[in-house]
């Protein structure tokens, strides 16, 4: 329960310090870097839940539920970054993509944060099976997003 409190608080203090500014960005590397740093997140507690979801982690319920709610809030905050002019430049692996198909990207943004909104349901209810198929929703979305909106 301690490190669940102490991501919580994490979460909680980067969202606060830096979700406050984040549709107000001097430059365009100050965005890139708030994006990188969300998706670094999002990237370290959905790798948790895919070693459970692989069966490579002992799955327990609660530190599941709370790693899909960590990446379900998460979920809302890189996309004003990436809408910055000039953030598929330098160092960076986002596409123009992104600025040449905003309503495409929008939809892409929004079922990411629909299926781990649902992801967090799912992982409440504690039944493996339906996590895995949530879990594997999601893992879908973020590929086809990276098909998309990366540079190659």
């Amino acid at each position: 329960m301690k490190s669940t409190s102490k991501i919580t608080i994490f979460v909680l203090f980067f969202v606060f310090t830096f979700g406050v500014t984040s549709a107000q960005f001097a430059k365009p590397e100050e965005a890139v870097k708030y994006r990188k740093s969300v998706m670094f997140l999002i990237v370290q507690h959905f790798k948790r839940m895919g070693a459970v979801v692989q069966g490579k982690a002992t799955y327990d319920k609660d530190a599941f539920s709370v790693n899909a709610d960590v990446v379900k809030m998460l979920a809302t905050l890189p996309w004003d970054a990436m809408r910055v002019p000039g953030t598929d430049m330098g160092d960076t692996t986002q596409s123009s993509a992104v600025f040449d198909k905003p309503a495409q990207f929008n939809k892409a943004a929004d079922s990411f944060e629909t299926l781990t909104t649902m992801l967090a349901g799912t992982a409440k209810g504690g039944e493996l099976n339906a996590i895995k198929a949530q879990f594997g929703k999601v893992a879908q979305n973020c590929k086809s997003c990276h098909a998309n909106f990366r540079k190659k």
